[in-house]
């Protein structure tokens, strides 16, 4: 039998040579004094194309069994009485955190690792493995089809470290690349009703007891005194049978700025919160060590500054009837109240968010437009129909509101809140400009005395702090993603078809700390980030923002519900064809020793008639 019949087309090399032999080449005519030098056998034939009687010599049959030789090797000639194919080992590595749990001293990692290398040292010669591991996007550990020893060394860099997620893409993925055979799927959770009986299961779990933060924060807040301060805010979750003390602590470096003990109870939660010193920089938090240490520990950056400064451009009338004032008070006191964090710009081109009438001002500023209004009024009470799905409308119900317009005014941009077909709030954008319009009269309308008036205004101020530039937020969790905005550090904006290159740099400390570029246009996003730690980001090699990523996942903690099992697969391993036989190897052998004795009897042929010249 043949693995490559189609190799068989090769043999059409031997009549190639046969047809050699019998159309020699033609050779350039040349004069000669005497033709008693060459001896009868020595002579060539003059013409080129008119065919000779063959001439069999050791040249002729060396050169056509060769041919023969590899013809046969190419179409992979396998014996009967072979003891069959070999093995095509596909595995699926469930990524989840939870396997870095520790069970009797050894984690269930290491177990897994451990495992698949006893399953592929038992692979006859010949073998090949494919290993992929689960994630929110499945990742080939090694493969398709590689080696067994280039397997068996990628598995050591393998680490679980992904937050809860779907095993069926990377189980979907093993199966196509096992064709008909089977998959083995190692995890620490048994669930044989969820897979199909063509899959192989393996769980190495057992319940066990685990504590964990399940929940942690660190923001700027205003303090009593009206102060900025930083604060954490924490949840500690017991995934036990019994009752425990929690010794947590935070630390600054080497500095320790916080301790508490914690009493929870068994299956409960505790929460904490304290306050941080001014200029701590990176935190962390801990927890003893458990079965899983990966929970026990939560990074914390300093928060991202983004104080929004507010502005008016409104006549003071107007802004006491919009409720941005009150008696006594500076413009828009009341607004300031309104939004954390905000500052009064000044003027209107210093400011991030502008309250103005008629027309948008400053080039970086995103503005709030009140458009005059003419001598004719129409009262409407709604229903309003608004565009739910807007982050600027959040929250709100626009019931109960008396809307009083000017119908001959026509707004720019896209509706927002309309009445019919009338556009009452309406957005436009401008490149990274955004105005809002509105048709309101403020003496007639209720709208600002209602509870949806402050929330648009408190919905305003966050839509133009998210657009500020710098990070969206210092500190993640697995599984989310890091979001900066670019700002002063690109004099020149990317072309629409050149994204300027950032470089991430992490998890810093650790030897496992890498350096990737990252390219970005509007926003540079990354995803996938598994590895707890402090990420860097940079351009041009100027540190932009550090951002903390730490490891909290409710789902990955609670390894009470693991449970050991194994269920064989109907299916057997998949077979593969890849490695030469003997008689592909004994084929080629002998045509190298053919072409060897061609040459040997060529050059044997070339010294004959150079001593009889």
């Amino acid at each position: 039998m043949f693995l490559h019949p189609l190799g068989l087309l090769a043999l059409s090399a031997v009549p190639a040579v046969v047809a050699l032999h019998l159309y020699r080449r033609r050779f350039e005519p040349r004069a000669t004094s005497a033709l008693f030098l060459w001896r009868v056998e020595d002579r060539q034939p003059v013409a080129g194309r008119q065919r000779e009687p063959l001439k069999t010599s050791v040249s002729f049959w060396s050169e056509v069994l060769a041919a023969l030789a590899l013809a046969l090797a190419f179409a992979g000639p396998r014996a009967s009485c072979a003891g069959g194919s070999a093995e095509h080992l596909v595995v699926v590595l469930d990524s989840s955190a939870s396997m870095n749990a520790r069970i009797d001293g050894v984690s269930l990692r290491d177990k897994a690792a451990q495992r698949v290398e006893e399953r592929i040292d038992a692979l006859r010669r010949g073998s090949r493995v494919t290993i992929v591991a689960s994630g929110a996007r499945p990742a080939l550990v090694a493969g398709p089809g590689a080696f067994p020893a280039e397997a068996r060394e990628r598995l050591h860099a393998w680490q679980p470290r992904a937050a809860r997620h779907d095993l069926a893409p990377a189980l979907a993925l093993a199966l196509e690349l096992a064709g008909n055979g089977k998959v083995w799927l190692v995890s620490d959770h048994f669930e044989p009703e969820a897979w199909p009986d063509t899959v192989e299961l393996v769980s190495l779990g057992a319940p066990t007891d685990n504590f964990a933060i399940t929940h942690v924060a660190r923001a700027r807040e205003l303090g009593s005194d009206g102060k900025a301060v930083d604060k954490v805010f924490l949840t500690l979750s017991s995934f036990a049978r019994h009752d425990a003390q929690l010794a947590l602590r935070a630390t600054a470096g080497e500095r320790v700025i916080a301790t508490k003990e914690l009493a929870i109870a068994a299956g409960e939660r505790a929460h904490f919160a304290f306050e941080v010193p001014e200029g701590s920089g990176v935190i962390e938090v801990a927890l003893p060590d458990d079965a899983l240490a990966l929970d026990n520990r939560a990074l914390l950056a300093p928060p991202v500054s983004r104080a929004l400064a507010l502005a008016s451009a409104l006549e003071e009338a107007d802004e006491r009837v919009l409720g941005l004032s009150a008696p006594g008070e500076r413009n828009i006191d009341a607004w300031l109240r309104l939004v954390p964090l905000s500052i009064d710009a000044g003027s209107p081109a210093a400011a991030h968010l502008v309250l103005a009438r008629d027309a948008a001002l400053g080039a970086a500023s995103w503005s709030f437009v009140l458009h005059s209004l003419g001598s004719e009024r129409k009262d409407l009470i709604g229903p309003f129909l608004g565009e739910r799905g807007h982050a600027l409308l959040e929250g709100t119900t626009l019931e109960g509101i008396v809307w009083s317009i000017d119908p001959a005014l026509s707004l720019p941009g896209a509706p927002l809140v309309s009445a019919g077909n009338q556009a009452l709030l309406t957005e436009e954008r401008s490149g990274q400009r955004v105005t809002w319009h509105v048709n309101l009269d403020p003496q007639r309308s209720s709208l600002q005395r209602s509870p949806d008036w402050p929330i648009l205004l408190a919905n305003m101020a966050e839509l133009r702090r998210a657009a500020l530039p710098g990070p969206e937020r210092t500190n993640l969790v697995v599984g989310e993603s890091l979001r900066y905005r670019p700002g002063l550090e690109r004099a020149q904006p990317a072309a629409d078809d050149a994204a300027a290159i950032y470089q991430l740099e992490g998890p810093l400390g650790t030897t496992r700390s890498t350096r990737r570029e990252v390219p970005a246009l509007e926003q540079v996003v990354v995803d996938g980030l598994e590895e707890p730690g402090l990420y860097r980001l940079s351009f041009a090699d100027r540190a932009l923002a550090e951002f903390a990523l730490s490891f909290v996942d409710a789902a990955e903690s609670d390894l009470r519900r693991m449970l050991p099992g194994q269920r064989p697969s109907a299916l057997e391993t998949a077979r593969i064809e890849s490695e030469l036989s003997w008689i592909e190897f004994a084929l080629i052998g002998c045509a190298l020793v053919l072409i060897a004795l061609d040459w040997w009897a060529l050059q044997r042929a070339g010294r004959r008639i150079a001593g009889a010249a």
